[in-house]
């Protein structure tokens, strides 16, 4: 073997060493970041009655978090947020478990249901 292979070849090894070391980190960052996401998110939605009526509903919190999209979390973060009918959420939240059936004032009342029939 020729002094030129052997410096072409440390140079490819070394390169792929590289790109294999960064390939690990880049995988570690994206997940602490998705982790630290989902608790953000996770902070943020507690704060809504969304939270309740999911536990309410028998809707498990950390599983809806995890499985739906973003995208349609903030929806319905959104829809909660701007309800008009907290008053009557608020007075069956407060007597516990709720019946999907029982929830036409909710603003994510189709979604809910949607969710609810997934989970079973």
């Amino acid at each position: 073997m020729d002094i030129v292979s052997l410096v072409i070849g440390s140079a490819l090894f070394a390169l792929v060493g590289v790109f294999v070391l960064r390939l690990f980190y880049v995988i570690a960052r994206n997940l602490i970041n998705g982790r630290k996401f989902h608790q953000s998110l996770e902070r943020e939605f507690d704060r809504l009655r969304l939270s309740r009526m999911l536990g309410a509903l028998g809707i498990d919190k950390t599983r809806y978090i995890h499985k739906l999209q973003v995208v349609d979390i903030k929806q319905q973060m959104e829809s909660c947020s701007q309800c008009k009918n907290t008053d009557e959420c608020d007075s069956k939240l407060d007597k516990g478990e709720i019946d999907i059936d029982a929830i036409d004032f909710c603003n994510n009342e189709e979604s809910l249901k949607q969710i609810k029939e997934n989970t079973l």
